[in-house]
Parts: C-alpha cells; structure tokens; sequence
C-alpha cells in the first residue's frame, strides 16, 4: 500500500499478529459452537470462576478489569448467561449497589467441557516445543505490560 512504510503487507507485524489472531479465535469459536457459548462468554465464565477460586467477590468492573473486555460488552455477556442460567448475581455484601456474580452448576458443568475443548484447540494451534511456546508467551507477556 503506497500510504505504508512497508513494501508490502509482509513486512507488517501488525496485520500478521492480526491474522493469526483471527484464525486462532475462529478455530475457538468453532470448538465452542457444540456449548452454546460465544468467545466472549466462554472468556467471562473463565473470568468468574478464576475470580471465585482466589475468594474474590466477582462485580462486572472486576470481570472487565481482569479480561479487558470493554464493561458494555461485558454487561450485555452477563445478562445474557443470567438468561441461559449459567451465572446468578446477587446483592454484593461489600458494595449494595453492585452484584456479586458466581457461575451456576450449569455454567460450571459447560465450563469443564468447553475448556478442555479450547486447551485442545491451544495445544494444536500454538507450537509443538515447550520452548517455543514459553518464548511466545513471554513475548505477549512483554507487549502486554508494555501497554497497559
């Protein structure tokens, strides 16, 4: 493209980084179609259910802190897996004017299913060797703390 600083679209990190991460969550998404779940859904289910384990009393704001899904996304989510009676919410003792959020039976029954699904999809699509993938990682973790 004549407006980039590129010769061509290879050299961009950006588009490639974009691509893989497209791929990545198309073949999430597809692992998770046969639960009922979205991407978005599956992410907050893991989100609570982390939260719960590290006796945290889980508010929407604590879900799109620690997943930095936007909080509009992430009330639309929560309402929407109320309905499928996956979560409840109920009065927060610490806060009136906030809900505490916990996954249902249900919700945590699916959650089982789906992340062995995902850690499946994560194992085939990521590297075959240890190193390369704790090399990975490391370098997302970087960029990550680099801009938040």
């Amino acid at each position: 493209m004549k407006f980039s600083n590129f010769k061509d679209n290879k050299e961009s990190t950006g588009l490639l980084f974009w691509q893989t991460s497209m791929l990545w969550q198309r073949k999430i998404k597809q692992a998770l179609q046969p639960y009922n779940l979205t991407h978005t859904q599956f992410v907050i289910l893991c989100v609570i259910e982390e939260l719960c384990e590290q006796n945290i009393c889980v508010t929407q704001k604590d879900i799109s802190d620690f997943s930095m899904i936007d909080t509009m996304t992430v009330s639309s989510t929560v309402r929407l897996l109320e309905n499928k009676n996956l979560i409840t919410r109920n009065t927060n003792v610490k806060d009136t004017r906030a809900k505490s959020i916990f996954n249902t039976e249900k919700g945590k029954n699916i959650l089982k299913l789906a992340i062995k699904e995902v850690e499946k999809i994560d194992l085939q699509f990521f590297f075959d060797e240890d190193s390369q993938n704790i090399l990975f990682h490391n370098y997302l973790s970087k960029l990550l703390n680099k801009n938040i």
